[in-house]
């Protein structure tokens, strides 16, 4: 993790510095079906000014913190396919390969979020 370029301080500024605050993204398979191995932890998503969910991997914000992050300290628990659901066009208009995680791209493509 590249500390220098971790991009954290807009998430913490849109849950007023405590991830509590955010919402869980739980991802439903054991198994990734992009092929991550290990699969990933989940995330955590805020939202900014505009609406745009601003997401952190859960190993990063863990790695950050020191501290075990579990979904029911979270405001919120929402499922990967929820998520997907609700901001489908968002997904659509802000990825480009159908083969890698929505989330993990646009977590990879944000200016909010490079902490890996």
């Amino acid at each position: 993790m590249n500390l220098q370029n971790c991009k954290v301080y807009p998430f913490l500024k849109a849950v007023h510095g405590c991830w509590h605050n955010a919402m869980f993204i739980k991802c439903e398979y054991d198994i990734c079906p992009h092929g991550q191995a290990p699969p990933c932890e989940g995330y955590l998503m805020a939202v900014d000014a505009d609406g745009s969910p601003i997401l952190m991997p859960v190993n990063v914000l863990r790695q950050l913190f020191g501290e075990s992050i579990e979904p029911e300290e979270c405001c919120a628990v929402l499922w990967k396919k929820t998520f997907e659901a609700v901001y489908g066009l968002y997904i659509e208009w802000h990825t480009v390969s159908s083969t890698v995680c929505p989330l993990l791209e646009l977590c990879q493509t944000s200016d909010k979020c490079r902490c890996f």
